[in-house]
């Protein structure tokens, strides 16, 4: 069955689209007619769909590209869209500066505190006593860091006194416990027992600053110093006799009782001749050349021989020679140098620096 609108329901109809017509137009403003034609053309309510969606569309696409920025800012891009977080990081920064800064200061102030100490403005060290030359400060500097007990004895210089003390510590790496014992005022009183053993043909090498017997009072300051003399007989002794009886402090007491100390060589040569009647040995004077030390040091015969200042050494003194090597040097054991008495010597440069030889040789039994 077919169905009929009446007119007057579709001209209503009409109407009513007229009106919507106009009510749109309204809305939009006024749109001429062409303008119409081309939205009539796009399709009415169509049209008004295809806007809504583009829209939609160009506002997600914005916030895509937002989001993307963000991302991609990172901590920084977050730090800038929160003010908390930008102010912490801020103050982490500023704080980072500071331990920097203060790290560095400290570290200056170390190196020009130490800088201080070692090197004042006058150039000296103050790790050394003033109490001494500039010229044997400076030889205590390059050595200081090398023992700990440079240290001491550089800084107590004055306690140790003796100028000469100082030098053997720098000479003789061997005597800086000797010297220290002076600088921290522990000096032992008098002599301590000597426990090595010798054997008879072979000569023991000892020296002055020993500190079993160099504290001990000789002459013009201690055995350290001025004990040659003794030192050297005592070697001598042990070496004829193998016995250790006449230490280096016992034969000082025997000088000493005999008053044959010397300002030059520590020990009169008159003591020897004395010493070796009472030890039971033979002393014999001859004169001192390369020839007479090689043809008359033998076995069984130690030489003693006096040295002049500024020979082998710096000091006028006594020493020991005790064999003759095969190529024909001499070994020359002096208490008073441990350079001296690890090197072999030519006859003639010990006796260019000598101004006497004595030969020692155990003295034979008188039959009665």
């Amino acid at each position: 069955m077919a169905y009929s609108t009446p007119d007057s329901q579709r001209g209503s109809s009409r109407r009513h689209q007229g009106r919507a017509g106009d009510s749109r137009i309204s809305n939009t403003g006024s749109i001429t007619s062409s303008g119409t034609r081309r939205v009539q053309a796009r399709g009415g309510s169509s049209s008004q769909y295809r806007s809504s969606r583009n829209r939609r569309s160009r506002s997600n696409g914005y916030q895509l590209n937002n989001h993307s920025r963000k991302r991609r800012g990172g901590l920084l891009g977050n730090a800038l869209n929160d003010p908390k977080l930008l102010i912490l990081m801020i103050l982490g920064l500023a704080l980072v500066i500071a331990l920097i800064i203060f790290g560095f200061g400290a570290i200056r102030g170390c190196i020009n505190k130490r800088a201080a100490e070692k090197k004042p403005d006058d150039g000296t060290d103050t790790r050394v006593s003033l109490a001494i030359s500039s010229d044997m400060a400076a030889e205590f500097t390059s050595v200081l860091d090398r023992n700990e007990l440079f240290a001491t004895i550089a800084q107590n210089a004055d306690a140790v006194g003796d100028a000469r003390l100082l030098e053997l510590a720098l000479r003789e790496s061997s005597a800086i416990e000797y010297v220290h014992a002076y600088a921290t005022k522990s000096v032992p009183k008098g002599a301590s027992a000597f426990n090595d053993t010798v054997t008879k043909g072979y000569y023991p090498k000892l020296f002055i600053w020993d500190t079993r017997w160099g504290y001990v009072t000789y002459g013009e300051g201690p055995m350290g110093l001025t004990g040659s003399g003794p030192t050297a007989l005592s070697m001598a002794y042990m070496g004829l006799t193998g016995k250790t009886d006449q230490t280096p402090d016992a034969l000082a007491k025997k000088a000493m009782t005999a008053e044959a100390t010397d300002k030059v060589y520590d020990t009169k040569p008159d003591f020897f001749f004395d010493a070796a009647e009472e030890l039971g040995l033979k002393i014999e004077e001859f004169s001192p050349t390369g020839e007479n030390l090689s043809e008359n040091i033998q076995s069984g015969t130690a030489i003693l021989v006096q040295l002049r200042e500024r020979t082998l050494t710096d000091n006028a003194h006594w020493a020991l020679a005790i064999g003759r090597n095969l190529d024909g040097s001499i070994n020359l054991y002096d208490p008073t140098s441990t350079a001296v008495t690890e090197h072999p010597w030519d006859p003639d440069t010990i006796a260019a620096g000598a101004d006497v030889f004595y030969t020692l040789k155990v003295a034979p039994v008188e039959e009665e």
